[in-house]
């Protein structure tokens, strides 16, 4: 008689008992020894994948796609694409910079976008990354920037094509953001910049009001350590041993912030802009957007998107980036081609909404109906309060450093609210290394829309201190628990203990809609870990009371 086989459940029922699964977990180690294997064997091959898709998608656009390198002036040479629409042109141009720690490739997911349009595009590595020498600088006068001008020197010079004359634009996302403000104050040959998600002040932007982005500085020293050859003597080091350890010349940090900062030269600027920020951007806040914006005096459009920091745009125009790459492209058209299409005719500013979820425009920034709303700290019946005037008495609170509190802004880097997720703020009013101010429910819906600004009278308890503020939606009755506003942070540093003076706290500038109902919440810090570095010590008093510390809030009626 035949013996009979086991049946499929039989042998199930057998694995389940674990006689091969050794076996199986080996095999499982084994592929993934495999992939991990064959991925590392495939990256010194992507950039030859990425110029083939290149070339093969200009085969069917309408242009083609070069690869070269260029010499700058100090002899580094950088790699550098090149796309090229077919015709006789003229041709307007774009010179397209890449974001930190990425390489030209980034810019093809939107330089043929604008190449099957008729425009020459020109990508290249910035110093230190993909295949370009030399070592990075962060956008050094002498260095980033002059390779910039030396890539405008070869495309409208040395290149042999048919461009039409003074038709040259620049753009690009965070790192690529803040080249195309500076380059706007520094060659006149470009005619309009596009900055994504750039800087306008690296100083506000790494350590605003002297807190330092420790995060935010750690990322970008850890991606940036191919770019930088691990010279001890680059530039970013010296940064960092400055921020961190004190050492150094702070005069001459400052000075190299300035230098690779636009903010205090808007007023000079005469090249039309249309700049891309985000409202969950906490590298390069939209505050920054949004003044150098205010003080610009020539033809200009601002767009705020939601998203963390340049990923709306970062992902081309084929996905969430559509309406942002829309618009540009409208942009450069009116500007580089002459195109009457209308867009100056347009609103200037468009804001993205969170709680209607979608971008509506606006007819200047700051926005029409906006009054600035002054709400004061002071103590009534017992507790802390928020009041449209100043009551109670003069007092005091001591705020003490304290590294973990449930008063905080939550991740950095990747902010929760560009996803719809609300950061949480503590139930209770104070608690260890915070308290909080409070005020009556609102009588209908209020928008905040724009940066709130807090003065504050303090009284330092040691040589230096930090202050965080962070506002929060309360709802009645305890229906939940308070939900993340915005925030804002300033360090005191070489102040007198015990000398009374005002502090100015920015917030970052956000557009919210509080709920008739609901509650503003004032909290104070000692720490916002996620967010900056703490300052030890035995921090300082905050006195309010009579006027003496209050909060301004941009709102209109919902």
């Amino acid at each position: 008689m035949a013996e009979k086989k086991p049946s499929m459940k039989q042998r199930r029922d057998g694995r389940r008992k674990g006689g091969s699964a050794q076996p199986r977990h080996e095999a499982r180690r084994r592929a993934r020894r495999i992939l991990r294997a064959s991925v590392a064997a495939s990256l010194p091959a992507l950039p030859a994948l990425m110029r083939s898709l290149a070339q093969a998608e200009g085969r069917r656009k309408g242009f083609r796609v070069e690869q070269f390198k260029l010499k700058a002036r100090d002899g580094t040479r950088l790699s550098a694409a090149l796309y090229v629409p077919s015709g006789e042109g003229p041709f307007p141009a774009l010179i397209m910079v890449h974001s930190w720690m990425f390489n030209r490739w980034q810019c093809h997911l939107y330089a043929p976008y604008f190449a099957s349009a008729g425009y020459v595009v020109l990508a290249y590595d910035c110093r230190g990354w993909g295949s370009s020498g030399g070592e990075v600088h962060c956008a050094g006068p002498d260095h980033e920037l002059n390779d910039l001008e030396d890539a405008i020197d070869w495309l409208t010079e040395k290149s042999g094509l048919p461009l039409k004359e003074g038709a040259l634009g620049v753009t690009g996302i965070s790192y690529g953001g803040g080249h195309s403000f500076l380059i706007a104050l520094r060659d006149p040959r470009v005619r309009t910049v596009v900055p994504m998600a750039g800087w306008t002040d690296l100083a506000s932007s790494l350590a605003p009001h002297g807190s330092v982005k420790f995060f935010w500085g750690l990322f970008l020293l850890l991606t940036a350590t191919w770019a930088t050859r691990l010279d001890p003597r680059n530039v970013l080091y010296r940064w960092t041993s400055t921020l961190l350890l004190g050492r150094g010349d702070r005069d001459e940090f400052l000075e190299d912030m300035r230098k690779r900062s636009c903010l205090h030269l808007a007023e000079e600027c005469d090249k039309p802009m249309l700049i891309v920020g985000s409202w969950n951007d906490d590298l390069f806040e939209p505050n920054q957007m949004m003044d150098f914006y205010t003080r610009l005096k020539t033809p200009k459009m601002l767009y705020i998107s939601n998203g963390i920091h340049g990923l709306d745009p970062a992902v081309g125009p084929r996905w969430a980036g559509k309406e942002i790459w829309e618009i540009t492209r409208r942009w450069f058209d009116y500007w580089l081609k002459g195109e009457e299409n209308g867009i100056l005719d347009e609103p200037p500013v468009r804001l993205y909404r969170p709680w209607k979820k979608m971008v509506e425009p606006e007819e200047d920034w700051p926005p029409r109906g906006i009054r600035t709303h002054t709400i004061y700290l002071g103590r009534e019946d017992g507790r802390f309060k928020l009041t449209s005037k100043p009551k109670g008495k003069r007092e005091e609170t001591v705020l003490r450093p304290r590294l973990l509190t449930p008063a905080n802004s939550g991740p950095s880097v990747i902010r929760p609210q560009a996803m719809g997720l609300p950061v949480p703020g503590p139930r209770r009013e104070a608690g260890e290394g915070f308290f909080s101010f409070t005020t009556s429910p609102a009588k209908r819906d209020f928008e905040l829309l724009g940066a709130p600004r807090l003065r504050l009278r303090v009284v330092p308890r040691d040589r230096s201190a930090q202050i965080n503020a962070l506002l929060y939606d309360v709802p009645p009755d305890d229906e939940g628990l308070p939900r993340l506003i915005t925030y804002g942070t300033a360090t005191l540093e070489d102040v007198e203990p015990g000398k009374e003076l005002e502090q100015v706290v920015e917030l970052v500038a956000t557009d919210y809609l509080l709920p008739r109902g609901h509650c503003f919440r004032l909290t104070l810090a000692g720490c916002n870990l996620p967010f900056v570095l703490p300052v030890p010590g035995k921090g300082l008093r905050v006195i309010y009371g009579e006027g003496l510390s209050f909060l301004e809030l941009p709102l209109r009626e919902g």
